[in-house]
């Protein structure tokens, strides 16, 4: 028996397929990636999961694990090792069906009083790989701050990839070697859980990423780069294709470990020409807790892929236009942070170039 358990599942679209009629599983597959739906496609969805829901709510435990993979794979963990306390993380997929399915697991369980927290990362579909691959980063950044915690509060962490889709759950295992305690699915028709334990591996140690800070970097917020800028990294840390890098599932890993230490250190250059930082900034900074100054470097690299690429800000790092003149030059103010005295960056655009001007409160 173990105590406490942090079970992170998978969610794909079995709940809302199994054991539908033909014509309704036909549809739900040909929808399975999309985020948004017909107003009539929407509405059919909606009454397809409410009907779903119900029926797993009012389902004794070997019919839910009939109707439903995700919950299946879940009461398999509870039999195997019944622990005293569980808390269940739910990984949905970027789509209209993925989110359905996601709710409807997180409903059957609370009704259980099982406590449930859905992870989610915009962009996390299959249908396109670019975007696939920053959800995935997300993702993993956001297991980052979740997990190491619970494992050393005496959590054992399970990974649960028994429901949710195979491109996901294949990167989720990788990850499992690193965070869980052991990765765990059952085949179809199976009534043993197979058990994957975690793998002792030793990551690439921080100095090695600081050497190629910029990259990752550029990496994290969406720029293209070339592997002749690359060169120097680990080869585990990258993935290449038509002289163009992306970080594997070990660089997503390595630099989120890493990443608030190097970008506590100091304030780093922009990534875009299109950025200027005044003196005024830079003396603000150096005053900064650690804390504080890794939201301003998050939000100026955020800033940096908006000018160059046109990435929309994340809404933590909203950019928005003063009313008046409250601390000219600036025109406008970019949010930093909006926990306790609320952070903000003031600046001004000189045609199509951003001059961060002044660091100081919400005016």
């Amino acid at each position: 028996m173990t105590s406490q358990i942090l079970l992170l599942s998978t969610c794909g679209t079995s709940s809302l397929t199994n054991n539908a009629d033909e014509n309704t599983r036909s549809w739900l597959n040909k929808i399975a990636n999309k985020k948004d739906l017909p107003k009539t496609e929407s509405e059919r969805l909606q009454k397809h999961a409410a009907h779903r829901k119900q029926q797993l709510l009012d389902a004794k435990i070997t019919e839910r694990r009939r109707l439903s993979a995700e919950l299946n794979g879940i009461a398999a963990v509870l039999e195997r090792w019944a622990p005293s306390r569980i808390q269940h993380f739910l990984i949905q997929t970027d789509t209209a069906a993925g989110k359905a399915c996601a709710k409807i697991v997180q409903a059957v369980l609370e009704k259980d009083g099982q406590p449930v927290q859905i992870i989610e990362a915009p962009g996390l579909r299959t249908d396109d790989f670019p975007s696939f691959r920053e959800a995935l980063a997300d993702v993993t950044k956001q297991l980052e701050e979740l997990l190491p915690g619970h494992r050393e509060q005496g959590w054992t962490v399970l990974f649960n990839l028994t429901g949710g889709f195979k491109s996901v759950n294949a990167y989720l295992q990788a990850l499992g070697m690193l965070y869980a305690d052991r990765c765990v699915f059952l085949f179809e028709g199976a009534p043993m859980l197979m058990e994957i334990p975690r793998l002792p591996i030793k990551l690439v140690e921080k100095d090695e990423i600081q050497k190629h800070l910029t990259v990752f970097r550029k990496l994290e917020h969406g720029y293209s780069v070339a592997e002749s800028e690359a060169a120097g990294i680990p080869d585990a840390l990258l993935l290449s294709d038509d002289g163009q890098v992306t970080a594997s599932v070990w660089g997503d890993v390595v630099w989120s470990r890493v990443r608030k230490e190097l970008l506590k250190e100091r304030l780093l250059e922009p990534l875009s020409p299109k950025l200027a930082i005044s003196n005024a900034v830079r003396k603000a900074f150096d005053k900064l807790e650690d804390k504080r100054r890794v939201e301003v470097n998050d939000a100026l690299d955020a800033l940096s892929a908006h000018l160059d690429l046109g990435k929309e800000l994340p809404k933590s790092n909203t950019l928005r236009e003063l009313k008046g003149n409250p601390v000219p030059p600036a025109t406008h103010e970019l949010y930093l942070w909006s926990d306790g005295s609320a952070g903000r960056l003031f600046g001004h655009f000189d045609e199509d170039h951003f001059i961060a001007d002044s660091l100081g409160p919400h005016v």
